[in-house]
């Protein structure tokens, strides 16, 4: 089974959903700002609200927060899937292969962000992991291990928190250096292998389907 990381991975979606938080939390909690200085590369939304507001349950505010994703979203017309995603899928599937997700958003938020790049059709949600099982990545990566099974996984990332996402679950782990870390920072961590982006279609899907179940 492969496992693909949204935002950095799929589709680059700064400062959108940033923006839309930000304002759900000013709305419903009266913190304006209140994400400066959060850095988000590898964070989960739960994490963000819980270092937000501690201790406050998030129900409103996320309640909100996707009203202003899918508003921000619906004005904007760049928003579009990064380098060799949509070419790669097309393989996978050709190989009859779909793939899940492991990422730190409410599964309605990476349905709204996926939707808005064409991708909302392409993958397994039964066996994925969302923001809604746990706060922190390593306690998502974990129920993504129990969905899919024993099984051969790969995970595909962008950050450094999806190499010790992969290595808590002992699944194999593709980098790419499309988010905020650069290609140096994530061969430093030893991925299994590190490419600037997903172009290369032929030579990733081969690669990971030899390594996938």
């Amino acid at each position: 089974m492969i496992l693909f990381d949204v935002d950095g991975t799929l589709l680059r979606f700064y400062p959108v959903g940033r923006n839309a938080m930000s304002r759900a939390m000013a709305e419903v909690w009266g913190i304006p700002d209140a994400l400066e200085g959060i850095y988000f590369g590898g964070f989960t939304d739960g994490a963000a609200a819980k270092r937000v507001a501690p201790g406050r349950d998030p129900s409103k505010m996320w309640e909100r927060y996707l009203v202003h994703l899918r508003a921000l979203t619906a004005a904007r017309n760049d928003l579009a899937p990064l380098p060799g995603v949509p070419a790669l899928l097309d393989a996978l599937e050709a190989h009859g292969h779909r793939p899940g997700l492991l990422t730190g958003n409410l599964r309605a938020g990476a349905e709204i962000k996926l939707a808005a790049a064409g991708l909302k059709d392409r993958f397994d949600y039964a066996r994925s992991a969302f923001a809604e099982d746990g706060d922190g990545r390593l306690e998502i990566a974990a129920a993504a291990r129990r969905r899919c099974g024993d099984g051969l996984l790969t995970v595909v990332g962008d950050t450094l928190a999806d190499i010790r996402c992969a290595r808590h679950i002992g699944a194999r782990i593709l980098s790419v250096a499309t988010g905020p870390e650069s290609a140096e920072q994530l061969q430093e961590a030893s991925p299994d292998r590190c490419v600037p982006d997903l172009s290369a279609t032929d030579d990733l899907c081969e690669w990971l389907l030899a390594r996938s179940s």
